[in-house]
């Protein structure tokens, strides 16, 4: 097959801004804000109501330095009677938790050289499914059929500045796990990092989650849905605009991984391969948004010994490598999301709008092809209702020509732990994403419906479909603790292909946080 190469302006970039200093340096090292953590809905809110500038969204998880560098400029506009009472409101609470971010964000030179939080925040979840339900974008924490707990906390450190260290350790129960329905206890380091900062620049080294793209749902590369897995990763942790022309090209920010698996592996697919990836994005106008992902998995026994110039042959060649040490699985993707912000003074229904498309391609010649797609929108503040949003989104990964190509490969499968890196929905798959939700000052709720599609093209006359209808209600009984209810309905027609194998599963979940 023919591989796709990365853009030679893509890595020119990279190398350049590694090279350069840019306007804002990052002096202090700070660890990353969960993917899971409830502030990212409410930068989402800020950046639709327009209060935040340099903010990149399409690469995740941003530093808690970062969010108390936008925490803070909310605050400023609050100051100056120019940001809504909700909008406020929240920067008010959220600055509780980002304290000492906030604080360096207004005098730089305030940030301590030692903090350390022995329990940043503590989270209990009890689920319970009646069958084979679906689970996805939960960092694979496995949930089996019965009874399910699973206990998290979360620790970190800021050491001398320049060094930060996280730690989120888990235990999990289930009552029924695997085939054989065996109960099961497991007490594991779910995510772990150390992390070292010197100007711009920082270097982690450890377990973390990513996500790159625009979407709510899923991306194409790298979302959630996969356990986190152990990398070393290179990159800018605040956005930052580079010298010269390049600075029309807005605030930038990169992600630079590589990675050994270590999951199991089964067949023909290779163990231990080798994962690297490479996540651009640029902000050419305070309402749009660009980004690059690039995403390679190669090497294996047998295919170990590579030179420099090798290795930058398997990354980058456009060549078929079949067979051969030098041969690997690729996926390139371009995303573009538009955010209009601040439209009720021209439309009554609605303040924020945003809009994106992330392509990609499992392999390519010239243009690329084996495409997949995902597309979507969110409406903010709808009739005038606070912290209310409307999205939906679609997705598509069943290329005409080849509709296997996506995730699925004989020897590098873009797969850890049994689950996707990107799409949770998979291989010669589509998916459709609708919710409601809506935030008060102490409660919030959502409603939802998600449709998943397997098989759309190669087993046409038996296309599994899922059909899940969810609710959630959450209530913070006091400042620093949460808890939140969940119910899905989960319809499946054809369950693994198989005509007249139908499924009627339910999920119930119950959790709680306390953030200290």
């Amino acid at each position: 097959m023919k591989k796709q190469r990365l853009s030679p302006l893509l890595v020119l970039l990279v190398i350049v801004f590694i090279c350069v200093n840019p306007d804002r340096s990052s002096a202090a090292s700070s660890v990353n804000v969960p993917l899971d953590h409830p502030i990212y809905r409410t930068l989402d809110f800020w950046a639709a109501k327009g209060l935040v500038s340099g903010n990149l969204a399409s690469m995740r998880p941003v530093t808690r330095k970062e969010a108390g560098r936008q925490i803070a400029e909310v605050l400023k506009q609050c100051g100056q009677k120019t940001a809504g009472e909700a909008s406020c409101r929240d920067a008010d609470f959220w600055a509780k938790h980002f304290i000492s971010e906030v604080d360096e964000a207004v005098a730089p030179d305030s940030a301590p050289a030692w903090a350390v939080k022995p329990i940043d925040s503590i989270r209990g979840g009890y689920t319970y499914l009646d069958g084979p339900f679906t689970v996805y974008n939960n960092e694979g924490i496995d949930l089996s059929r019965g009874h399910n707990l699973v206990l998290r906390t979360q620790s970190y450190a800021n050491l001398w500045r320049h060094f930060s260290v996280f730690a989120e350790p888990a235990f999990i129960y289930n009552q029924k796990f695997g085939s054989e329905e065996n109960e099961r206890s497991t007490l594991r380091l779910h995510k772990g990092y150390a992390k070292a900062t010197a100007g711009p620049l920082e270097l982690l080294v450890g377990r973390d989650s990513l996500w790159w793209g625009p979407g709510y749902h899923g991306a194409l590369l790298m979302s959630n849905n996969a356990h986190p897995f152990d990398m070393i990763k290179l990159s800018n942790p605040e956005p930052a605009t580079l010298p010269w022309l390049l600075r029309y090209a807005g605030p930038v920010q990169f992600n630079l991984i590589f990675s050994q698996l270590n999951d199991e592996r089964h067949g023909l697919e290779l163990a231990n391969p080798f994962l690297y990836g490479l996540r651009l994005n640029l902000k050419p106008h305070r309402f749009l948004e660009i980004g690059m992902s690039h995403l390679v998995q190669f090497g294996g026994p047998g295919r170990r010994d590579m030179s420099v110039s090798e290795i930058f042959k398997t990354l980058y060649s456009n060549a078929n490598h079949d067979l051969e040490k030098t041969d690997s699985n690729q996926q390139f993707s371009v995303d573009l999301a538009l955010t209009l912000p601040d439209l009720a003074k021209h439309l009554k229904v609605v303040d924020g709008v945003k809009l994106y498309l992330e392509i990609g391609a499992e392999d390519s010649g010239y243009p690329p092809d084996r495409r997949a797609y995902v597309t979507g929108f969110a409406l903010y503040r709808l009739f005038g209702l606070d912290n209310t949003a409307l999205r939906a989104e679609y997705a598509i990964m069943s290329p005409y020509s080849v509709p296997t190509a996506w995730y699925d490969h004989a020897w590098y499968p873009m797969r850890y732990e049994g689950r996707v890196f990107g799409h949770h929905a998979g291989s010669d798959a589509e998916d459709i994403f609708l919710e409601w939700s809506q935030d008060f000052e102490k409660a919030g709720y959502k409603i939802g419906f998600d449709r998943e599609r397997s098989g759309v093209q190669t087993r046409r006359e038996s296309v599994q479909n899922k059909d899940q209808f969810y609710a959630e209600l959450g209530y913070s009984f006091i400042e620093r603790l949460r808890v939140t209810g969940r119910y899905t309905f989960e319809n499946i027609t054809n369950y693994q292909n198989t005509v007249g194998a139908d499924q009627r599963n339910h999920y119930f979940g119950l959790e709680a946080v306390y953030m200290f």
